[in-house]
Parts: C-alpha cells; sequence; structure tokens
C-alpha cells in the first residue's frame, strides 16, 4: 500500500511546517521546509536557498515505529503523534487520522 498527502508538520504548538507525508515499500516519510523567506537578487536567492534547505522530517521503518495516537491542535482532532522506539515524537496535522493509522498498521503486519 502507498500513500502520500500534503500535511502541516506541527513542530511546536505555535509553528506549523507545510510538508510531504509518504507511506511506501514499510518507510514512513515526512519532509518539511520551512517557508516564507524571500528578497531580491542574489542574496536573497541565497537566504531563501539556506533557510529552506533544512528537512524538518523523517524517514523511519514502519516497524521501528512504537506507538500511534491521535492528538488535537486546538479544534482539530486529525493529528497523527507517531513515536519510535527511540522516543522521538512527531505531530502531524492529517486530512484523517484513522486512515493513515490503519494503513501504518497494516504495514506493520
Amino acid at each position: 500500500m502507498e500513500k502520500t498527502e500534503s500535511v502541516m508538520y506541527l513542530k511546536s504548538s505555535m509553528m506549523g511546517l507545510p510538508g510531504k507525508l509518504s507511506l511506501s515499500n514499510g518507510i514512513l516519510e515526512l519532509e518539511a521546509h520551512k517557508q516564507g523567506v524571500g528578497g531580491f537578487g542574489i542574496l536573497g536567492a541565497l537566504l531563501k536557498r539556506k533557510v529552506e534547505a533544512p528537512n524538518h522530517g523523517f524517514k523511519w521503518e514502519v516497524a521501528d515505529i512504537a506507538e500511534i495516537t491521535q492528538g488535537k491542535h486546538g479544534v482539530q482532532k486529525n493529528v497523527l503523534e507517531v513515536k519510535n522506539a527511540q522516543g522521538e515524537q512527531f505531530r502531524i496535522l492529517v486530512k484523517n487520522f484513522e486512515e493513515w493509522k490503519t494503513m501504518i498498521e497494516d504495514n506493520k503486519k
């Protein structure tokens, strides 16, 4: 089973980064980058590239996911919270929490 969706990575309660969540071949991957830095000319282009370059995501084997829970962000309840065996946790705003949870659990089998 494969699935890709545009999501919002909730880095903190006040900061969300747009990104892409993908599930393919037993790998769950989040790519999220800062946006909104602009400028003119060469200096602006270099600054934009520097700020948007870091990936604030992960690439995990589905088997390494220890916990999948439904979180809440304001009134939004479609928050996928995934935690791996090392204790790293990511909160991701998705369109349908139950669909993602089911697909990840099915891939673990």
